[in-house]
């Protein structure tokens, strides 16, 4: 893999401010001497931090959708790649994934492109072959795992936490509806 370009290092750079040092802790000086670029370089790729912000939020949605691409197309193909995606965490993607925290803070409205990805990632899960609820089930408990994860919300163990997935992700093979 090359090197990151610099928009890339830039966000990378506010990305692990926000990590580190929390949303107020993220200004185009701070990101300017973080990642060794000038402040006019910053400012040629963002100009002002809510596009910083914007950015960073973008990228990680473009990420994440983009590890949520298989050639599996049996039923609930989709729900446990969406499962997978969320459920591989490492300090880049938290990191990243930081951004939202910055994101609700500094710009509320640049968290639209996730909430629109929302929309689409949930249309494709009712349309994943299994039952909805059984989707929805798998789809939030992972979500539940990346935040206990970005948050530091006693996350599981990696024992207990292998079990979990294994378990959700059985879930998600299963095409009879659950019974009312």
């Amino acid at each position: 893999m090359g090197r990151p370009s610099k928009r890339e290092a830039l966000l990378r750079a506010a990305a692990a401010i926000v990590r580190r040092d929390g949303a107020d802790a993220l200004t185009l000086d701070a990101v300017a001497e973080e990642s060794g670029v000038s402040k006019g370089g910053l400012l040629y790729h963002f100009d002002s931090k809510e596009a910083l912000v914007k950015g960073l939020v973008e990228a990680m949605v473009d990420g994440f959708d983009a590890s949520l691409a298989s050639d599996d197309a049996s039923a609930g193909a989709f729900s446990r790649a969406y499962l997978q995606a969320t459920a591989h965490t490492d300090e880049e993607s938290l990191a990243l994934s930081s951004a939202l925290l910055a994101a609700a803070a500094i710009a509320p409205d640049s968290v639209e492109p996730l909430r629109e990805r929302y929309r689409q990632w949930n249309k494709r899960l009712r349309d994943d072959g299994i039952d909805e609820v059984v989707a929805m089930i798998v789809r939030l408990a992972a979500d539940g795992l990346w935040l206990a994860d970005l948050l530091g919300l006693e996350p599981p163990k990696p024992k207990l936490r292998r079990k979990i997935v294994e378990r959700l992700a059985a879930m998600a093979r299963e095409r009879e509806a659950a019974s009312e």
